[in-house]
């Protein structure tokens, strides 16, 4: 099949794509740049796949590019919490309008399936745990509202327009090659960790988070892509189904690195969660989705993989 990947140049993207490419489709990134590099998809690019510099705003440009393609994964977005709390507008005109105009190339260019990232952000802080794709949304930041809205206009246009569409939810991501600008916590941690410093944590450490190992989630567009026949804008969660405090991350990447380092700790950062705890019994029962590294197993695998 031929796919179209907006964001392809990032952290999941790179991944998704050497996936594909493995899996002998064809592909197509759609990239502005601004989260990656071009040096980073330079063997993917080696292998096939074709790049279109190009950003979510500029809808002439999406869908001009759409036409001839079986299958979009729109991956890009502003994910920055803190800058969409600075920056609300930008954030929205990418993350919201941005999808409104990939939707409306998919449409014009007759692409009948659809798969968009979503965030566990949406949930917020809720009233009950764990979360499941039924719980009431929540979301305690611009981002997280953006991502809710794309959301609801998926599943508008995909009623509409009988699009076959999925959501899905990320939680924590973590694997080779985030970069440091998006790093998550894992990624801020090996860095303290390889440098022998302190591992400083936001607030007291008891927040929780589902840490999921990229090549889990890879896993799991896989199966959304088999399984998306049907699907009018359907939400999956995809997570390890498994939550762990970030103290206790910080002492077991210790005990993975064999390190013994100071553990510190700030204020708390505005828009944080503070607990996240997730089913991911739909994804498993509807999509056959099968995580198979819980956290120990993944933070080995990646310090193996960055050795």
């Amino acid at each position: 099949m031929k796919f179209f990947i907006t964001g392809g140049a990032g952290f999941i993207g790179r991944h998704l794509c050497k996936s594909l490419l493995e899996n002998n489709h064809e592909i197509t990134i759609y990239e502005d740049f601004s989260n990656s590099s071009e040096d980073n998809i330079k063997n993917i690019c080696q292998q096939g796949a074709l790049v279109i510099r190009g950003d979510l705003t500029n809808y002439s440009l999406l869908e001009k590019s759409l036409k001839g393609f079986d299958f979009v994964i729109h991956l890009a977005a502003k994910i920055d919490i803190l800058e969409s709390i600075q920056n609300p507008e930008l954030t929205n005109k990418v993350n919201v309008e941005g999808t409104i105009n990939v939707l409306r190339a998919c449409h014009k260019n007759n692409v009948q399936n659809i798969i968009a990232a979503s965030s566990a952000a949406i949930y917020g802080n809720p009233k009950t745990i764990p979360v499941n794709e039924d719980s009431v949304p929540n979301p305690v930041s611009p981002y997280g509202a953006d991502k809710l809205s794309m959301e609801f206009y998926l599943r508008a246009f995909a009623n509409v327009f009988n699009l076959n569409a999925i959501s899905l939810r990320f939680f924590n991501v973590y694997g080779k090659g985030q970069s440091n600008a998006y790093a998550g916590v894992i990624t801020k941690f090996l860095k303290n960790i390889n440098h022998n410093e302190p591992i400083e944590i936001f607030g007291d450490g008891n927040n929780t988070r589902d840490y999921v190992f990229v090549d889990d989630l890879i896993h799991g567009i896989f199966q959304a892509i088999e399984n998306i026949q049907g699907k009018r804008g359907t939400i999956y969660n995809l997570a390890s189904g498994k939550s762990t405090s970030v103290n206790d991350l910080a002492l077991l990447m210790l005990k993975i690195s064999n390190k013994e380092l100071e553990i510190t700790h700030a204020s708390p950062r505005t828009g944080d969660l503070l607990f996240s705890e997730v089913s991911i019994t739909k994804a498993k029962n509807e999509l056959q989705y099968k995580p198979k590294f819980n956290l120990e197993l993944g933070l080995s695998k990646l310090l193996q993989e960055i050795e």
